[in-house]
Order: C-alpha cells, then structure tokens, then sequence
C-alpha cells in the first residue's frame, strides 16, 4: 500500500534511524523518535515522559492535525520539525473568536479546563498566529494566559476578542542635520528620551522630533503616535534670537539654533559688520567662548546677550594716516597700505575704521580717507617688538 511506503526522497536506513523532533507545549522540548513510527507510538512516549495520556493528546504539524495510525513521515515530518501539541480535557466548549485586524469570526473548540495559553495556542494552529503575538479578551478584560476558562467564567459560546500585542522595542530611524542613527528603543520610551538619545549618537543638540510632518511631544511616548518598525523621524532645530553686543557698543539680533556653533555666531557678525572672524571673541556671562561650542552646550536661549570683544591675541594701535610717514594716496588700496606697514616691520592684519575692518580692495579715497583721518591699525603681536615699535612712533 502506498501509505506503508517511504516517500522517495526518505530511504528505508533513515526510516530506521533515531531522529530529533521538536514538540511544542507551552515550551518546546526535544523527542528522539524513527520517522516510521506512528503518531500513536508517539504519544505512548510522551505518557511514559509524564506529559498526558494518550487520549487527551493532540498533535498538529503544519496546521493539521496527525492521525493516530499514520507515521511521522506520512505526515511529513523530518528531522528537526516541530510539532504543537494540544492537550484536551473535560467539558468541550464552543467559543466564538472575533479578530478585528481581519474583520472576521472563527470557531474553537476547547475544554472548560483549558488555560488560556492553550486556547491561543489553539488558534495558532487554526490561524498560523505566533500565540506570542496576541492577547484574548473578555468582557473587556485582558485573560491571563495562565488561568483556566472556568476559573475566568467563560462559559459555552462565548465571545473572545483577539487583539495583537505591541511590539516592546522598535527599530526607528532619525535623521538631523544630514547624519541618519539607527536606534532600538521601547514603544513606551517618550519622545524626550528617544531625542537624548538620537542627539547623543549623532553628536548634535536634541531638537523637536517630526513624524509624519506632526512635531512630537516630549512627553508622549512612541506608542502613543503609533511608531512601528523602521518609522522615520525627523530632529529639526527651532531658530531663536540672541542680541550680540559689539565691541563698539551696537547691538546685533541674530537668529540662530541650539546647534549653532561659537564660530557660526562669529561668521554671522562677519556678514553684518565685515568685522574679521578671527579679531572676534565672543563672552557670555563673563565666559569666553569656544569655537567649536555650540550654544546650547553654555546654555544660551532665546534673548540672551553675548559680548563681542577683540580677540586677545591681537594688538591695536590708533593713529592718523599723516603719522604713518607712507606715500600714499586717494587711489591706494588697503592691501596696499598693508603690504607697506609690513616691509616698515609693522605686521597688520586689519585697517579699522569706525569700528569696521576695511575691504582690501577698496582704496583710500572710497571710504573717504584723507591724511588727518584717525584709523585703527590691528598687528599681529610678536613679543618684544610690538612697545619697541610703539616707541619709534609711527
């Protein structure tokens, strides 16, 4: 007879031989087990193991459920598969199943003394759900999993209501400023946490999060914007305004960001006063600041004020054009008047006038120089020959 016949691919030898099968209970356990033997020799050893008797046991393989007299490799079972096993019991009930995500009813047979780990793992062979992933419910209660059907009160047709579980971590992505980290956090993580988080491996300051162009709450957590698997955020910086006051004593509203840096800040100042960025030092609550710094890092917020001095690296001297003793004239450019000072030994970095560092390429005569005007000479300082200088007059 064909069924008392080994499939082709499964020769008499390993008919004959021990093979590992897996049987799933409430936890999975190892079977060493001949693929020839019946599915009742089968339960007869799981008896001897102490697991049932025989006519309680139910075995399911690939969502059927295995005949007492046909063998295991009848029913398609090789080395390594696993098996779910269903052990029944006193009083048959009825229930009726409804699983919302599907829209649609299903009807289990269980026992009254049945646990609830059992009836999900029922559905799982009827369904092909992971009863891992699923919760029952009745009469708006969430079942315990480990309490018996009577003990609960459900009773003959009763109506369960599947619901699936929310994955507890996630895989989400969060781009900022160009950079993209990939995290592995807590659905119940709040946006805040999640922010700290994100800004800390990418190196920036933590901005609002956006999610389907939605700015999250800090408080609100990732569940409750129904952030899945793989969801992409986005970390944006809201601008404000600081007020920068000069070292010529004007003051200057710039908008910036948490993440812009000392140095952006300087850059901005060049753009308003043409003022060079490395004559610029910036202080906030009589700290000097460092380039590299961003703002929030000093805790610099919305209409704060920073102090622009000059750099303490620079030298300055005042003096009119007339006492520079230079042939000079309307036509002469700055970087000219530079390249002068510089063969009389006089390093100058910057021509200011009123308050403002001078375009080298403009000429005297287009900021109206003339030879008693007063302008400001910033050197290069070199130790011990800068007051030698000064001295010699200029």
């Amino acid at each position: 007879m064909a069924s008392s016949s080994a499939p082709n691919d499964v020769s008499v030898h390993q008919l004959d031989k021990e093979k590992n099968i897996y049987l799933k209970i409430t936890k999975t356990v190892a079977c060493k087990v001949k693929l020839s033997e019946t599915v009742k020799n089968l339960k007869e050893l799981l008896r001897e193991k102490g697991v049932a008797s025989e006519e309680i046991q139910h075995l399911f393989f690939a969502g059927n459920r295995l005949e007492d007299s046909g063998r295991l490799v009848d029913h398609g079972v090789q080395m390594n598969s696993t098996l779910n096993l269903i052990v029944q019991d006193f009083v048959g009930i009825k229930l009726i199943v409804e699983i919302p995500s599907g829209q649609r009813t299903i009807v289990v047979e269980a026992r009254a003394n049945d646990t609830v780990q059992n009836v999900k793992s029922l559905i799982e062979v009827k369904e092909g759900l992971h009863s891992d992933q699923f919760m029952l419910v009745f009469n708006g209660e969430i079942l315990d999993k480990d309490r018996t059907l009577t003990s609960l009160g459900v009773y003959n047709e009763a109506t369960l209501h599947l619901v699936f579980c929310q994955k507890d971590m996630v895989s989400i992505l969060v781009n900022a400023d160009n950079l993209t980290v990939k995290l592995q956090v807590k659905v119940m993580f709040t946006i805040g946490d999640v922010k700290a988080i994100a800004a800390r491996m990418l190196g920036v300051s933590a901005g609002d999060l956006m999610y389907a162009g939605k700015k999250l709450e800090d408080l609100d957590t990732l569940a409750s914007y129904n952030i899945k698997d793989e969801s992409v955020l986005e970390m944006v910086h809201s601008k404000f305004q600081v007020f920068v006051k000069t070292w010529g004593g004007k003051t200057l509203i710039l908008d910036v960001y948490g993440s812009s840096t000392v140095i952006d800040v300087k850059e901005m100042i060049f753009q308003k006063l043409k003022f060079p960025v490395y004559l610029q030092s910036i202080t906030y609550a009589g700290k000097r600041l460092e380039n590299e710094k961003d703002l929030k890092s000093y805790n610099i917020h919305r209409h704060c004020t920073l102090q622009m001095v000059l750099a303490p690296s620079s030298r300055f001297l005042h003096v009119t054009v007339s006492a520079l003793f230079l042939s000079v004239t309307d036509l002469t450019t700055i970087r000219t008047l530079k390249r002068l000072l510089n063969l009389k030994g006089y390093p100058v970095k910057e021509v200011i006038l009123n308050k403002v560092a001078l375009c080298d390429e403009c000429t005297l005569g287009y900021y109206g120089i003339k030879k008693n005007s007063k302008v400001v000479l910033c050197l290069e300082y070199i130790s011990g020959n800068l007051e030698q200088r000064k001295t010699q007059g200029i």
